[in-house]
């Protein structure tokens, strides 16, 4: 129970804690940033991609060069 309350969000106020609730009850929680999102989207593909040709599988994304990559690793 310790553990839960350290990681537990701030709010100003009780009122405010109480709408945050509401929102993630009802499945409306903020979204997560666009860089996370490419993150995880990225590593299920290259979980897919393992599942499908086997061998371990790396993602390299560089937000300045615009790239991504999903390629098997070499040995």
């Amino acid at each position: 129970m310790a553990i839960f309350h350290q990681i537990k969000p701030k709010y100003k106020t009780r009122n405010d804690e109480i709408v945050a609730g509401l929102f993630a009850a009802a499945g409306a929680d903020a979204p997560a940033p666009p860089e996370t999102v490419i993150k995880r989207k990225a590593a299920e593909i290259s979980t897919l991609m393992a599942l499908i040709h086997g061998g371990d599988w790396r993602v390299e994304i560089d937000h300045q060069a615009e790239f991504v990559l999903i390629a098997p690793r070499l040995p």
